[in-house]
């Protein structure tokens, strides 16, 4: 049975000759007893979850500052990522850079090459064209050479007549 103060305050005892009856402060006196055992177990059992409590808040607290330092160290993993990356990614643009360049000189030698051959090839079919002109000059006035020998042969022939031949 629960007793409050005001209960203990309002309890009203039977006088008797010699003070209170002893029956009715033995009552009160069980009532205040079983009151403060219950008061005691009540204490007992929320000083017992404050301890629960404080306990899991220690290791909530804790969990909060691995957490605010793992988050920290990610942030700070992620910025360092970041600027690994930039730098690789720099590297790669520097390097694609110098290999540009370097077929852009290569397509540069192969031109100045190519334009090179085709010069000299040129030069080289102009020589040929030039001696085949040479040669054919020099058939066709051989050629010509040998006809007009062949009709001064033929006219000188013609101007030679055999012995009594008339015609």
């Amino acid at each position: 049975m629960k007793i409050t103060p005001m209960d203990i305050r309002a309890h009203q005892f039977k006088k008797t000759m010699r003070g209170y009856d002893p029956r009715d402060v033995e009552a009160l006196k069980d009532l205040a007893a079983e009151a403060l055992e219950d008061a005691g177990r009540d204490i007992a059992s929320l000083e017992e979850r404050l301890k629960d409590a404080l306990t899991r808040l220690d290791a909530l607290v804790g969990n909060e500052t691995v957490l605010r330092e793992t988050l920290t160290t990610a942030q700070r993993m992620v910025e360092e990522l970041k600027g690994s990356a930039r730098k690789e990614a720099e590297l790669i643009i520097a390097e694609a850079r110098l290999q540009g360049e370097g077929i852009v000189r290569q397509a540069q030698t192969r031109l100045q090459q190519l334009q090179e051959e085709i010069f000299r090839l040129k030069k080289q079919r102009k020589e040929l064209e030039t001696s085949i002109k040479a040669v054919i000059d020099y058939h066709s006035s051989s050629i010509l050479l040998e006809e007009e020998e062949a009709s001064r042969l033929d006219e000188a022939a013609d101007r030679v007549r055999p012995f009594g031949r008339k015609e």
